[in-house]
């Protein structure tokens, strides 16, 4: 390689590692939010709360524990699904016996209208307090 085609090849390759100027800053996508949950007017001991904007975003799935719940979560509006697991056997929900009904199986306490029927929806955004607060009820 002569030295001109050299130098041209490094200027190149230089060119490419550093970029073409600085980077702009990443648009925010997430804001924080926190809230209570209650079931019956008592907090839920334990649950996930999902967040899920639609737009092809990943969802925001946080922990409920004692009723509370924190995370980020996509900005926009959201859908929002609640769930709450017990374990239980097969030969409880069921009243049979057999074998392998005494297996532990976790079942959703809250109805679906929480959940896989939820119409719920919140809009997240990115400059203020994002606190959602959620009075269910079992029946």
């Amino acid at each position: 390689m002569t030295r001109p085609s050299f130098c041209l090849f490094a200027g190149l390759l230089g060119f490419l590692f550093l970029g073409c100027g600085p980077s702009k800053p990443k648009e925010q996508t997430r804001a924080q939010v926190s809230g209570a949950i209650t079931l019956d007017k008592q907090p839920l001991k334990t649950g996930k709360i999902t967040f899920e904007p639609g737009d092809g975003t990943p969802p925001a799935t946080l922990d409920i524990l004692d009723g509370k719940y924190e995370g980020r979560v996509p900005l926009g509006k959201n859908s929002v699904r609640i769930n709450s697991f017990i374990k239980t056997s097969m030969k409880e929900k069921m009243k049979m016996e057999g074998p392998g009904y005494d297996t532990p199986v976790e079942e959703n306490m809250l109805p679906p209208r929480y959940n896989l029927k939820s119409e719920i929806s919140r809009e997240v955004v990115s400059d203020g307090t994002n606190v959602f607060n959620f009075d269910l009820e079992k029946k």
